[in-house]
């Protein structure tokens, strides 16, 4: 019965390390994961801030009878930060254009697609030889962002417009 005191004492003791063990790792997890959610917090928060829209008249957009055919429409950046216009996903009716069949170009006397500028999108392809005047196609375009403190988004929207020639 003499040495029961002393095991318990042990057993006290190596629970206690124990417990500040696995408290230790506890913390240290709990730290990674509130940077990991504050990292997705900021990057959120980030998506939010892009925007981008067509700009310009969906009843009117220029399709210009070239070999092969080009659709002219306009993008308008509506968000907080800069947008990358090399970096353009288009589709036209569901087709993916390829980024050499599209071209680029600022609105005015911009050099970057600030906030509140706007940019030209002429794009060609052999396809659209077959659209007439009037018709109605969907555009589907998603630009990504310039990198800002090491985030980058993308932002896009989707309309239908009516050709005119």
């Amino acid at each position: 019965m003499a040495d029961g005191g002393a095991s318990t004492y042990i057993m006290l003791i190596t629970a206690l390390l124990v417990s500040s063990s696995a408290s230790a790792v506890l913390i240290q997890e709990w730290s990674s994961s509130s940077r990991v959610i504050q990292h997705q917090q900021r990057g959120l928060q980030f998506s939010e801030e892009l925007g981008v829209d067509f700009a310009g008249d969906p009843m009117n957009v220029n399709l210009a009878r070239t070999n092969p055919d080009t659709i002219t429409f306009y993008i308008l950046n509506t968000g907080e930060h800069t947008m990358n216009e090399t970096k353009m996903e288009v589709l036209i009716d569901g087709l993916s254009i390829s980024s050499s069949e599209v071209t680029t170009s600022f609105v005015g006397s911009a050099t970057d697609w600030n906030p509140n500028v706007m940019v030209e999108v002429e794009v060609s392809n052999s396809s659209f030889n077959s659209y007439n005047d009037g018709d109605d196609i969907s555009i589907f375009t998603t630009v990504v962002s310039d990198s800002v403190s090491g985030m980058s988004a993308s932002a896009s929207f989707g309309v239908e417009v009516r050709l005119d020639v």
